[in-house]
């Protein structure tokens, strides 16, 4: 090496000893790309990210050790479950060979999940999100005990018996209601909706929304069918929709829930879902375990282990509820 060489590789590395200062320069930091479904980009990038879901996963991961720019990257990417934004981003980190794809989704078949799993078979995969059913019947795992390949993780469970849970706590905040519209894309389980619905003496009158422009069209819908509630399905899809249809439910006098809480937040009756916060925690544990040289095939994937209910006194006061206290009781969180 000549002298002006030396010269300037000790300026760039300032003060440190010849020996760390050669190891850091070809240490290769392992790099980590983390793309949630439901939120912005906005929401997941930089040191501290505003979304609580990519904290809680940043804040576990910073308690496993594992602390960004310093021994590990972690690529922030919310799509707000725009599927080509996702594909793109999953054909980037497999063309740059990253270390590891992590992948946040909500529904039972989340393409989110699906594309990342299906994006490689060399990079480890952890995704959170999908049922325990969804993810062995689409092939992304071999069974949830031994999952086989390169993909591992934490289900959402099952959606419908959430779903039906969901609708039997609106029936037991208010016992009069008979008709509910249903907001979600069709699915296979619209039908078990329906049956758990008339279960319970509700008329479900199913409300398709396959896409953002279709609610102004689903709601005006549901208003016409006199409705007495609004319920939205497991669709990541309905994150970015929970204002409007808070707003239409304060407008009309219609009770609202949903799987998220914000919903609740934004002036809804009610949410009842898993815990997504502690979804993210329990990814992280994955993250943690995987770069650290577990494999995949390795680690059994798990069911969700907590669920939230969430409930809007001032809402409920507005349309003239009293929420039993049986249910009160039973809330993780109340809005006054």
């Amino acid at each position: 090496m000549t002298s002006r060489r030396r010269f300037l590789l000790a300026g760039a590395l300032g003060s440190l000893s010849p020996t760390v200062a050669f190891a850091q320069a070809a240490r290769k930091l392992p790099v980590v790309v983390y793309v949630f479904a439901s939120v912005p980009t906005s929401e997941m990038n930089g040191a501290n990210p505003k979304g609580p879901h990519a904290r809680a996963l940043v804040h576990r991961l910073r308690d496993l050790g594992w602390e960004d720019g310093r021994n590990f990257v972690l690529e922030r990417h919310g799509v707000q479950d725009n599927r080509e934004r996702a594909q793109a981003i999953y054909a980037d980190a497999v063309a740059r060979k990253v270390d590891l794809i992590l992948a946040v989704g909500s529904t039972a078949g989340t393409t989110t999940v699906v594309d990342a799993v299906r994006a490689t078979r060399t990079i480890p995969v952890v995704f959170a999100g999908g049922s325990g059913e969804s993810v062995v019947a689409l092939g992304l795992v071999a069974s949830l005990a031994r999952p086989g390949g390169n993909a591992t993780g934490v289900t959402v469970g099952v959606g419908q018996d959430i779903g039906a849970k969901r609708l039997e706590l609106l029936k037991e905040i208010a016992p009069r209601i008979k008709r509910v519209a249903y907001l979600n894309p069709k699915s296979a389980g619209d039908e078990f909706m329906r049956k758990a619905a008339a279960r319970l003496g509700i008329t479900l009158v199913l409300a398709p929304v396959e896409s953002r422009d279709q609610y102004e069209q689903a709601l005006a819908f549901a208003a016409r069918e006199k409705v007495d509630a609004i319920l939205t399905g497991a669709s990541s899809m309905h994150h970015a929709a929970v204002g409007r249809i808070a707003a239409f439910g304060a407008e009309k006098k219609l009770l609202t829930a949903s799987f998220i809480p914000e919903l609740v937040e934004a002036g809804g009756l009610m949410s009842y879902g898993i815990d997504f916060i502690d979804l993210n925690r329990r990814a992280a544990e994955y993250v943690d375990k995987i770069l650290r040289g577990a494999k995949p095939a390795d680690l059994p994937v798990e069911q969700p282990r907590k669920f939230e209910l969430v409930l809007n006194q001032k809402t409920a006061r507005t349309l003239g509820i009293s929420i039993p206290k049986s249910v009160l009781l039973r809330a993780d969180r109340v809005i006054e």
